[in-house]
């Protein structure tokens, strides 16, 4: 029964360590998006920017005709607000607007008493230095003769001398704007595509595979760095992870035992004895697990043959480390062209024989039409207990069919987190629609923050070439 992928959002599960790996693998775009919006922030911040400059002056007020300070505070405070009139009176404002050349006077004019003090604080704030001093120079040369019908006998003294500002009151403080936007772009940022992680539907968890694919489940394979020093990671050499490494994780070892173990019963259960290992999509590490379920079987005393079906992109004579020749090559048996071949190459794993070579042939699928193919793997499975085929991505080449019409059954391996279950599931059906048995699924690579047990880092798969960018989604049908 066919199963679908569409899922309401209670369906939805958190696993926290993919959710953080998507976040920490797209840190680029979240640390570009913070830094644009911080740069939009200083653009809009610039455009908004209105500097405010401030002039002021302080009287001393007092009486007509004494020297006495005027310490009425009463008074003092009946003054300011009539000066405040008289500075927003129309007389003044005209005055102002001539002096300045303008047709209306854009400034804010305040008028204030120095706390319990006969002292009178005049201020200007306007946009530029020179208008706040010019505003203020006009109202001084002119508030007397205006005042002196409306004060009555009240003096105002000047105490303290206007000067012209030459900082803004408002300085414009761009990096504290755009330090808070960066960081508040950084935590959304980092929240979308912890959101997008979560929405995504792909194989996070052992359990997503008898729920969201019509497949078996076959376990989870541990994932395992690659390169157990420095020195192998500057050199990047171009190695196997083989479960008969003496410096093979604990976890990855394991995990592997495990999933032979199921592979093994149900083969021997249905009688199986040839089954092809592919992935939907490159990088998947479906030839490292060809190459370890074959050690594994081998380990147990069968005789196991493990043929790279790759003919396009050969990689098991790198994994195990062998330097194929002419004899050895798979794909001119196939074509016919020699006479004289040695197909089974031995390897360091006692009763394991791997057959397939090093050349790379662009015709790989018409090679594989031919109907040698087919005799050539019942030839293979009257020789050995078991023969696995290391087949190329289903997605990407026809190839894998062709393998999984020869074969037994086919065993798909999907890397955690990497693959939509709706493309998987596609590729599922697409083999049985041509009366080709799914042995299940493996999640391959799988890490979690409880599962990180002798690895942490690095990447999980034999690299052999590349057929293509294929990290994503893909809805394609091959004829």
């Amino acid at each position: 029964m066919e199963k679908t992928t569409g899922q309401t959002l209670e369906n939805y599960k958190i696993e926290p360590f993919t959710l953080v790996h998507d976040i920490l693998i797209n840190w680029w775009a979240i640390l570009l998006g913070a830094l644009a919006a911080a740069m939009l922030s200083y653009v809009f911040v610039g455009i908004r920017y209105v500097p405010q400059y401030t002039t002021s002056t302080t009287f001393v007020v007092s009486s007509r005709g004494t020297t006495a300070s005027y310490s009425s505070l009463g008074s003092a405070n009946s003054t300011t607000a009539t000066f405040q009139k008289i500075i927003e009176s129309t007389a003044m404002q005209d005055i102002l607007c001539e002096k300045l050349g303008v047709d209306s006077i854009d400034a804010d004019i305040q008028a204030n008493i120095a706390g319990e003090t006969n002292l009178l604080e005049l201020t200007v704030t306007a946009a530029s230095p020179s208008e706040s001093f010019d505003i203020m120079e006009g109202i001084l040369d002119n508030y007397s003769s205006i005042s002196y019908y409306t004060v009555g006998d009240i003096v105002l003294n000047i105490l303290e001398e206007p000067s012209i500002p030459f900082s803004p009151d408002n300085p414009m403080n761009t990096g504290s704007v755009m330090k808070k936007v960066f960081v508040a772009a950084l935590a959304a940022f980092a929240a979308l595509f912890g959101v997008l992680s979560f929405m995504k539907d792909t194989l996070k968890t052992e359990e997503d595979i008898q729920e969201k694919l019509d497949a078996r489940s076959m376990g989870a394979i541990s994932y395992e760095i690659k390169y157990k020093s420095i020195r192998e990671l500057l050199r990047r050499k171009k190695k196997g992870l083989l479960i008969n490494d003496p410096l093979a994780g604990f976890g990855f070892v394991e995990s592997f035992r495990k999933f032979s173990a199921r592979v093994e019963y149900r083969m021997e259960r249905e009688g199986w004895k040839t089954l092809a290992v592919t992935s939907v999509s490159e990088n998947e590490g479906k030839s490292t697990v060809a190459a370890n379920l074959a050690i594994s079987l081998a380990e147990k005393d069968y005789r196991v043959v493990l043929i790279d079906g790759d003919l396009k992109r050969p990689s098991q004579f790198l994994i195990f480390g062998l330097h194929p020749k002419e004899e050895n090559e798979l794909g001119e048996f196939l074509k016919r062209e020699k006479k004289e071949f040695n197909l089974f190459m031995k390897t360091s794993v006692p009763r394991l024989y791997v057959v397939g070579g090093r050349n790379c042939y662009s015709s790989s699928t018409d090679i594989l039409q031919n109907e040698v193919t087919a005799k050539f793997m019942r030839r293979c499975r009257e020789a050995a207990d078991y023969v696995i085929v290391d087949t190329p991505p289903t997605a990407v080449l026809g190839d894998a069919e062709l393998w999984g019409q020869c074969a037994d059954a086919v065993l798909f391996v999907e890397r955690q987190n990497f693959i939509y279950a709706e493309d998987i599931n596609t590729m599922i059906d697409k083999f049985r629609a041509q009366d080709t048995r799914i042995l299940g699924v493996v999640m391959n690579g799988v890490q979690s923050f409880g599962r990180v047990v002798s690895s942490t880092v690095g990447r999980y798969s034999s690299r052999y070439g590349e057929y293509g960018n294929y990290g994503k989604k893909h809805k394609e049908s091959e004829q």
